[in-house]
């Protein structure tokens, strides 16, 4: 016994020994010498902004398209007839790009020389809170992205309303950290790094969210535009199609939509809603939007209007198959509608379609000139009149197309729009304005709609909040012919945090494709 009590005691001391020499070096054996601790906000930068691009501009051709009625489909036609179901995306992608962003800015808040990064975070921040709450509605804010720092793995949802206050403030307090002179960028694919142009972004984007809430808190929304408009020197927004957030994509990095399936993009076509609406005002842009139909055997520019034809939105898959424009049975089908332009034509959609002509725009010129066209009908500001406003969002839609087209070598359809005659096109009936405000207001939308083709979810956030230009459900629609107004929440959301899930559904009324957001108080339909 005394001979096993001395084996058990050398066995506890040599243990002693091995545990206190693996504790006392615990955290560097353990450490992967390999694995950055953090990464600098120059390599963060670039992969958050194509996260985001991707992302923005994949929606953008799907859903933002769509619901709208800039396109229809023609071959599996879910989206279009409204049969919306709970999906991952983009809750998931946005989450994880959040997830960097605020690796961003904790990385340079309070670092020295990194202030201009700060800046930059706090903006995409804002902008992909933005996407996501305009998207679902309630969302987790104040407790998101918290669980590897305080193992918050069960964040609540924080109201609408709360969100656009964080966003706004995040968005002046980036124009105020980018003022700095000293500020300088490197790894920015957007701008780079020109800090100008994004204290312009940070301020349009304030625009743009000041005026989603003008219908239900008015006066926070005229105050703020009025002390943007008023300080153009502390508050600069966008001035020319150069200050445009729009994202220059090359044969290394291409647009999302470039390598779909033929068969998958061809599925979207021109709606007979936008074709209808353009050729009343001989608006040229629809032969950048939309193909001439294959029976037409003019490839992909016609001088004849009647080679472009749309398809009415939200037909069934059978009902589209069978479609005509003409309603003569032996010209239905594919053939006789539309594809989409060939500056947005994936590779093996069309020999001539180019990885570097499309661009994925966050926000233009042409929208900031709306924004205060809208603003000035409104009297919410009178810096200059709301016609003024209104035609320079016109003419610049027009000349970013022209860019974009010459640098596509589409030489036909570039020759087109040069020949534009633009006093003309700004003086006809349904283009000028009336004098009557409703009327005119409803113009300055409709051109807003025209512009923002491919640009996100906005034509669709904007219909939400005017309710217009109007968007009548097709036959298909299902969804008591209802056009949806907000996205279901993820399943995994309501399986994973449950409780949190339901005290938002209760906040803001259900969780059905019905259910309005905070700030959508008029009526669509």
């Amino acid at each position: 016994m005394t001979q096993n009590i001395i084996k058990k005691t050398i066995l506890i001391f040599v243990a002693g020994i091995l545990w206190s020499s693996c504790t006392k070096d615990f955290e560097i054996i353990n450490t992967n010498p390999k694995a950055p601790v953090s990464t600098a906000p120059d390599l963060l930068l670039p992969g958050i902004i194509s996260s985001i691009v991707d992302s923005w501009g994949g929606f953008g051709g799907e859903e933002g398209l769509l619901v709208t009625q800039h396109a229809a489909e023609i071959q599996s036609t879910s989206t279009d007839t409204y049969s919306w179901v709970s999906e991952s995306q983009p809750y998931a992608t946005g989450y994880n790009t959040l997830r960097n962003i605020y690796n961003l800015i904790n990385a340079s808040q309070d670092s020295e020389g990194l202030s201009g990064y700060y800046g930059i975070g706090l903006i995409l921040k804002a902008l992909t809170y933005n996407f996501m709450t305009d998207v679902y509605g309630d969302i987790p804010y104040a407790d998101a992205i918290k669980g590897r720092a305080d193992a918050n793995f069960f964040p609540e949802f924080t109201s609408q309303k709360e969100i656009y206050n964080g966003m706004l403030s995040d968005l002046e307090l980036a124009n105020d950290v980018l003022s700095n002179d000293a500020v300088t960028i490197t790894g920015d694919i957007l701008y780079a790094g020109d800090v100008n142009k994004w204290r312009k972004l940070s301020n349009s984007l304030r625009l743009r969210l000041l005026m989603r809430i003008s219908d239900i808190d008015l006066q926070t929304a005229k105050a703020g535009i009025q002390d943007i408009v008023n300080n153009p020197d502390k508050y600069p927004v966008f001035g020319s199609n150069e200050d445009m957030a729009a994202l220059q994509h090359n044969t290394e990095n291409p647009p999302s939509r470039f390598f779909s399936r033929v068969g998958s993009f061809d599925g979207y076509r021109l709606s007979e809603t936008l074709e209808n609406r353009l050729k009343a005002m001989n608006d040229v842009r629809l032969k950048v939007f939309a193909q001439p139909i294959t029976a037409s055997e003019m490839d992909i520019y016609s001088d004849n209007w009647d080679d472009y034809e749309g398809m009415l939105n939200g037909l069934t898959a059978e009902e589209s198959d069978l479609y005509s424009p003409t309603e003569d049975p032996e010209k239905s089908g594919s053939n006789y509608i539309s594809k989409l332009g060939v500056l947005y034509a994936c590779r093996e959609c069309s020999e001539k379609a180019s990885a570097s002509a499309a661009q994925t725009i966050i926000m233009s010129f042409s929208e900031v000139a709306f924004l205060l066209a809208e603003a000035t009908q409104r009297n919410f500001i009178t810096k200059k009149s709301a016609e003024v406003y209104y035609q320079d969002g016109i003419k610049a839609s027009f000349d970013y197309y022209k860019e974009r087209i010459s640098v596509g070598g589409w030489t036909e359809i570039a020759k087109a729009l040069e020949n534009v005659d633009m006093n003309a096109y700004l003086s006809q009936e349904k283009v000028a304005f009336s004098g009557n405000i409703q009327e005119d207001l409803n113009k300055i939308y409709l051109q807003k709609w025209i512009s923002q083709y491919y640009v996100g979810l906005e034509a669709w956030s904007n219909w939400r909040r005017t309710s217009q230009p109007k968007v009548i459900p097709g036959p298909g629609a299902v969804n008591d012919k209802k056009v949806p107004v907000r996205f279901l929440y993820p399943i995994d959301v309501k399986s994973t945090n449950n409780e949190n899930y339901k005290k938002a559904v209760e906040n803001m009324g259900g969780d059905t494709l019905n259910n309005r957001l905070w700030w959508d108080v008029l009526d669509n339909y």
